[in-house]
């Protein structure tokens, strides 16, 4: 009780804004970091499976990276000779985790987390804040004394045993679950708020998957709370945003259902151009090259059109969606290769 009692007689408010707009910024650098660490492991979320590669690397990177900044934090602020923000620093870490569960909330990525992990993550994060703390507390300044650095033998193992461990590859059959799941889910929930307007618009089911493809990934990064920021953003600078659900850019304020229409629009457009260029080629094609296509002409980012292709993979059923989409385009004289084992290859 006493230690409770000074707790809360010396955290004042001006110290815990501070920790608090420290944990925020240390949440966009170390996703920036993340989001550039991608070549060397890093493992992103996304509704793409992939193996769990390098886990040695994305477990010191997403659970010690926030104690490293909490400690160049504290480093800063003794340079300054700010030594009273120093005061509960481990708070850093504990509100950068609650910090990134909202956000994580927010985006409607719950489904997608893999919750034992992450505690795994928050109790490693804030145990090793909590023991630093203990040992900052008791020191003046934290720049290392050369002589702690002499046992270079140690070193050497720790940097062999984490090339040992993060060379290592795990299946994430949970992952794949999870993920597959998020998808149906989010896309019967789409179906049965959208299925007038689309089925309206779309009389062909190639075109009704593709469009649940885009709207699931678009819903995906920009739910709607982040959509209603974009509007704010809008009518304060009046110029052309990307709104709506299907996230298509414009000059004038439209809603979730326009630009649904505007979507489906585009993507029948796309669709006919590329079918005509296949038609006049003379080129063998198949249905994977055309979703990929049109994806990119929604939009070019690679990582956009491979998660888009999954997702449409995830919730078309292949057969009949080939068979709508030939049909669809029979006047093109396109021939359907039979002989081919997946039903999506077609040759002129």
């Amino acid at each position: 009780m006493e230690n409770l009692s000074a707790f809360f007689s010396n955290y004042t408010l001006t110290l815990a804004i501070t920790h608090i707009l420290v944990a925020i910024v240390m949440f966009f650098i170390i996703n920036w970091i993340g989001a550039k660490s991608v070549s060397v492991g890093y493992l992103q979320m996304s509704m793409v499976i992939k193996d769990e590669s390098y886990p040695a690397f994305n477990f010191l990177f997403k659970a010690i990276a926030p104690v490293i900044l909490m400690v160049l934090f504290v480093a800063l602020v003794q340079s300054i000779n700010c030594e009273q923000l120093v005061s509960y620093c481990y708070l850093i870490v504990v509100y950068y985790w609650i910090f990134r569960f909202f956000v994580i909330l927010i985006y409607g990525r719950l489904s997608l987390t893999n919750w034992k992990t992450q505690i795994l993550y928050w109790i490693a994060s804030i145990g090793l804040s909590i023991y630093l703390y203990k040992i900052i507390d008791k020191v003046d300044v934290i720049l290392p004394d050369p002589e702690a650095l002499r046992d270079e033998m140690w070193i050497l193992i720790i940097l062999f045993l984490y090339s040992v461990i993060n060379n290592m590859v795990f299946d994430r059959e949970g992952t794949l679950s999870r993920k597959d799941n998020y998808i149906k889910h989010t896309h019967s929930h789409l179906k049965a708020k959208y299925n007038k307007i689309v089925s309206k618009e779309c009389n062909n089911l190639f075109f009704i998957q593709m469009v649940y493809s885009i709207m699931i990934y678009e819903n995906f990064n920009r739910p709607k709370i982040i959509r209603w920021i974009e509007y704010g953003r809008f009518l304060l600078t009046r110029k052309p945003h990307t709104l709506g659900i299907m996230q298509v850019t414009s000059s004038k304020w439209i809603n979730d259902e326009q630009s649904i229409r505007l979507a489906i629009n585009k993507i029948q457009s796309d669709t006919d151009e590329i079918m005509n260029n296949y038609a006049n080629n003379k080129e063998e094609f198949s249905l994977f090259s055309i979703v990929c296509k049109v994806a990119g002409k929604y939009n070019k980012d690679d990582d956009y059109v491979n998660e888009v292709e999954q997702i449409f993979s995830t919730i078309s059923d292949s057969e009949k969606t080939s068979q709508a989409f030939y049909s669809k385009y029979n006047y093109l004289k396109l021939n359907y290769d039979k002989n081919r084992f997946c039903p999506f290859y077609f040759n002129n």
